[in-house]
């Protein structure tokens, strides 16, 4: 029997592009990425004179920008050529031009599917909805949003890659685990969880991977790493996961869908403290489990920390797992990858 045949087009981001990768393999799915075509050189000397021609005496990017999206179409042609497959899955498809997306469609034979993992009023992605067959977005606010009232959006949520297990950790001490980029809004959150947690004899490993001193001066607290040496990959991100008791979640200014830590959470049956209040709408949601930071009182975190994890019904954690979620991305039954 043939494999259903997928085009895995999304940055690489830190590693999660070969995670989603290996996933749909093994559930069957027979996959090409083209994260390639969005990595950028100059082709030569005078494409980068040219640049510096433009940026240095006209105050622009314009012809770097036009440069980047030529190229990615030239190495999408010449990955695609002559080939043709059963879906496109775009994840963050604000990263394509236009034309590279078009060129995508054209060699797609049944769906050609976009998905949005940030909100839609953080990227410009809105002009091109209209070009995919089905697009889906992780935000429920933005389905309700007047905005977006015309065009074909379909909702979901992020998943946890099922094809990593869950493994026994027991630590001495309770460790809560965090690691996000600098998002000033979030600052202030940060640094009151920490102390909490750190008053609370729970050991911190808070992360935060830049090394530019004007976002580190940002920062009061002696709690949180910093440096480009801890950008870790998604692989080794969730090798800490599993070896914590807690993880923690800051959500991001425009952002009200959940983070891919709440999933975590759920599957490896960790305890959570997130400040995203839209977790209480979720069937997995039980105050034993997860405490929502901005709605609850610090001074009650030990409680919370004390409490025994409920036990979440197996149903409801099989629900959100990649297999789940790319059988209804692609509107399939689990056994339709083979075809």
């Amino acid at each position: 029997m043939t494999r259903a045949t997928i085009i895995l087009a999304m940055p690489k981001s830190n590693g999660i592009a070969e995670l989603v990768e290996k996933n749909l393999q093994f559930h069957g799915y027979k996959v090409l990425r083209v994260d390639q075509i969005l990595e950028f050189k100059y082709n030569n000397l005078r494409e980068r004179l040219t640049q510096f021609f433009h940026k240095i005496i006209f105050r622009n990017n314009s012809y770097k920008n036009k440069l980047k999206a030529q190229h990615s179409l030239e190495k999408a042609k010449k990955i695609l050529v002559n080939q043709y497959y059963d879906y496109a899955l775009v994840i963050r498809p604000d990263k394509y031009s236009a034309e590279v997306l078009t060129l995508l469609k054209q060699h797609t034979k049944k769906e050609f599917i976009g998905y949005q993992w940030d909100g839609l009023n953080r990227f410009p992605v809105k002009r091109l909805i209209p070009m995919f067959d089905k697009f889906f977005i992780f935000d429920q606010t933005d389905m309700e949003n007047p905005e977006y009232k015309n065009l074909k959006l379909h909702s979901t949520t992020n998943f946890y890659f099922d094809i990593i297990k869950p493994q026994p950790h027991k630590n001495k001490q309770q460790v809560a685990y965090f690691i996000g980029d600098h998002q000033a809004c979030r600052i202030e959150a940060i640094e009151t969880c920490a102390a909490k947690l750190a008053e609370n004899g729970v050991a911190i490993k808070f992360i935060i991977p830049t090394s530019k001193y004007n976002d580190i001066k940002c920062y009061q607290s002696r709690l949180i790493k910093f440096g480009k040496k801890n950008r870790l990959n998604y692989l080794d991100n969730l090798k800490n996961v599993i070896s914590a008791d807690i993880l923690v979640d800051f959500v991001i200014d425009n952002h009200n869908g959940l983070s891919f830590r709440h999933f975590e959470a759920l599957y490896f049956q960790k305890k959570l403290i997130t400040t995203n209040i839209y977790i209480k709408n979720y069937d997995f949601y039980h105050p034993n489990n997860i405490f929502i930071w901005n709605e609850n009182k610090p001074d009650e975190l030990m409680e919370f920390l004390n409490k025994p994890f409920y036990p979440i019904n197996n149903k409801i954690v099989k629900k959100y797992s990649f297999k789940n979620w790319i059988h209804n991305i692609l509107d399939t039954s689990p056994n339709d990858n083979e075809i």
